[in-house]
């Protein structure tokens, strides 16, 4: 067995795959299963590290080295298809999934990493935009030394990174598996609340600061102009890439703590909601009249106020109905007929008489 494929307990790294796989429960009737829950999960992990996209080339890669699944597992009625492995990877809980294959990647690899990158990516050709789904999206965190990937996290809907990257993170904590080490993010996560679940693993983080941060970001550049000599170490790179030549320069200030310019900001609250009187306006007196207005009004100043000063101002000629007091008969006369309105029967119409013509003399 070569020793690029031996752990250091002398075990297969494929051995010890299974073996973590096995804490998964098949949610399946034992009396029916011809492709065991190791068989499958040994097939995808391998066809998903020879860079098959779905399912189907999973099943095809499967078909094609099969020889070389059994000198692991018998697999005695060959691999399953691919829609068949969509229907049971899709019964597997994948927080379990998630776990054991972590789990392997840190028996299988012992040594802990220096540098981890986190960043997240958006699948391509994940989305279907008939049945409104939208695209995949996984946080991953990636070992730039060892050119591994820890472990990933997807994205919940109508959220972004930020809820998905403390997740990766706890996971990645577990047995001390960030002590020691420099995690990098974009400015997306360049919170305390992401920095100080960093700091709790053990490890250091390195941030990035943009301009959608102002004053974090005026904070860092007066640290580093306000620094004495002696203190900053600056490394510059040149890199040739996509027709041009790059110059990058990183300074580094090796002891102290950024001083605030200015106390911090207070919280934003939302401010209570009253009732502004608006001023009263004056009516400008102009040589042309309002239309729809007495053309005698327009001479006079402004409207009289009310008894008292308060309330609004009232116009000219504006009275108020009085109130109306106790019920009262009110004398009626009577109608005569010749004022009574006529009455038809319902349903029919008065027909018209024919008046008689008037006879000619000859």
């Amino acid at each position: 067995m070569p020793a690029a494929t031996a752990t250091a307990q002398g075990k297969s790294r494929l051995g010890v795959l299974l073996e973590h796989f096995a804490a998964i429960d098949d949610p399946r009737d034992v009396q029916r299963i011809a492709h065991p829950l190791p068989e499958v999960l040994l097939l995808v992990v391998c066809g998903t590290m020879a860079d098959c996209d779905d399912y189907d080339h999973i099943a095809a890669w499967g078909e094609a080295h099969l020889a070389f699944l059994r000198r692991h597992l018998p697999y005695e009625h060959g691999v399953p298809g691919g829609r068949w492995l969509t229907i049971l990877m899709n019964r597997i809980n994948p927080a379990l999934f998630a776990a054991a294959f972590t789990a392997w990647v840190r028996e299988a690899w012992p040594d802990r990493p220096d540098f981890i990158a986190i960043d997240g990516k958006t699948s391509r050709r994940s989305h279907d935009r008939a049945a409104a789904v939208a695209p995949l999206r996984l946080v991953s965190a990636f070992a730039t030394t060892s050119r591994l990937v820890l472990g990933q996290e997807a994205v919940a809907d109508k959220s972004n990174e930020v809820t998905a990257i403390p997740k990766l993170l706890e996971r990645l904590a577990v047995q001390d598996g960030l002590r020691g080490a420099l995690v990098s993010i974009d400015a997306i996560a360049t919170n305390a609340t992401i920095a100080q679940t960093i700091k709790a693993a053990g490890a250091d983080y390195l941030l990035a600061v943009k301009a959608n941060q102002p004053t974090l970001r005026a904070e860092i550049e007066a640290a580093f102009a306000a620094a004495p000599p002696g203190t900053i170490e600056t490394d510059t790179e040149h890199d040739k890439g996509h027709g041009r030549i790059e110059q990058r320069s990183v300074s580094l200030r090796l002891r102290g703590r950024l001083a605030r310019q200015r106390p911090p900001l207070p919280r934003r609250t939302t401010p209570a909601k009253r009732r502004l009187r608006h001023p009263r306006r004056e009516p400008q007196r102009t040589g042309r009249q309002e239309p729809g207005r007495n053309p005698l009004l327009h001479r006079l100043g402004t409207p009289h106020r009310t008894a008292g000063g308060a309330g609004h101002p009232r116009a000219l000629g504006h009275r108020e109905p009085p109130p109306l007091g106790p019920r009262r008969r009110l004398p009626r006369r009577p109608v005569p007929p010749s004022e009574r309105p006529r009455r038809q029967e319902h349903g029919r119409r008065q027909a018209s008489r024919p008046q008689p013509r008037p006879l000619r003399s000859r």
